[in-house]
């Protein structure tokens, strides 16, 4: 898979209609309006796509959508994650044949992990699917477990495509940096999940960042980017407290898909403002919506 650096990668959410299906239809074209401001790839299907509340068949079907919504402008990375190894690797087969270039997982939750479970887990993705074409993400708020830099690095070394990280901790973060430092892999997709930490994400050497807050501001996102990217530090350091507070603003799922809602309609694009139930009214009885 080839993405272009420094990435801008929107973590995509999913739209329902107020019975509470996918609505493909705006699934598209929220997918073209953010491929038309210049953000670099897709990734669907995962934490702010409410993954845990879509079926396997949903799954796919969003990963078709945002295939043709894309066009082959960008590659879509489509999250697969499952708490067992095997559901996830057919997830990641189908999600590949639909069109994916690559899939993201994230590491197993619900049961708690030994360290070497968490790699097996991922050998075993890499394997099946190429390693080529996987990335781990890592959300310790989501999940019992974690994947760590030592644990990173050692994928890494094995031919590991990526990485996310999502515990939206600089500390973190950084340890990660440093680890895959250590491994001479200047080919890995170290991609941070907060847009806070853009700046310093790509100051240090990573590869982009997948972020919800680019399904509203992909403009903005961008503009940080191209900044780090230009040299142009204090434009970047300007344009990074922006993007902070925004996504502060909006960080709340349901606030975040009800301004993407309002932005969309307004420029002529229908999407649904509701998260899927039980997190929100989709597909609720309709006395139950709000």
């Amino acid at each position: 898979m080839h993405l272009a650096t420094p990435a801008i990668v929107p973590a995509l959410l999913t739209p329902f209609d107020a019975a509470g299906e996918v609505d493909a239809d705006a699934l598209r074209a929220h997918v073209g309006w953010l491929v038309e401001r210049g953000v670099d790839g897709i990734m669907p299907c995962g934490t702010t796509g409410e993954t845990a509340l879509l079926s396997d068949d949903e799954v796919i079907a969003v990963v078709e959508a945002v295939v043709a919504g894309a066009e082959g402008r960008v590659p879509v990375i489509a999250h697969v994650g499952r708490p067992g190894t095997k559901p996830t690797i057919a997830l990641g087969r189908r999600a590949l044949d639909a069109g994916a270039a690559a899939v993201s997982a994230v590491v197993p939750y619900y049961h708690v992990l030994e360290p070497a479970m968490v790699l097996d887990h991922y050998r075993a993705l890499m394997e099946d699917l190429g390693p080529e074409r996987v990335l781990a993400y890592s959300i310790p708020s989501h999940s019992n477990n974690v994947l760590d830099g030592d644990g990173l690095a050692t994928l890494a070394r094995e031919g590991l495509a990526g990485f996310k990280d999502s515990t939206m901790s600089a500390d973190d973060h950084d340890a990660y940096v440093r680890a895959l430092r250590a491994t001479g892999r200047d080919d890995f997709l170290l991609l941070v999940g907060l847009g806070a930490l853009l700046v310093r994400s790509l100051r240090g050497g990573s590869a982009g960042a997948v972020l919800g807050i680019a399904n509203l501001e992909p403009e903005l996102c961008t503009r940080v980017r191209d900044a780090v990217r230009d040299g142009r530090d204090e434009d970047a350091d300007t344009l990074q407290a922006e993007l902070a507070a925004t996504e502060e603003a909006h960080m709340a799922f349901p606030d975040l898909k009800r301004a993407v809602s309002e932005r969309l309609r307004a420029d002529g694009i229908e999407y649904g403002p509701l998260m899927r139930a039980p997190l929100g009214g989709a597909g609720r009885p309709a006395a139950q919506r709000a």
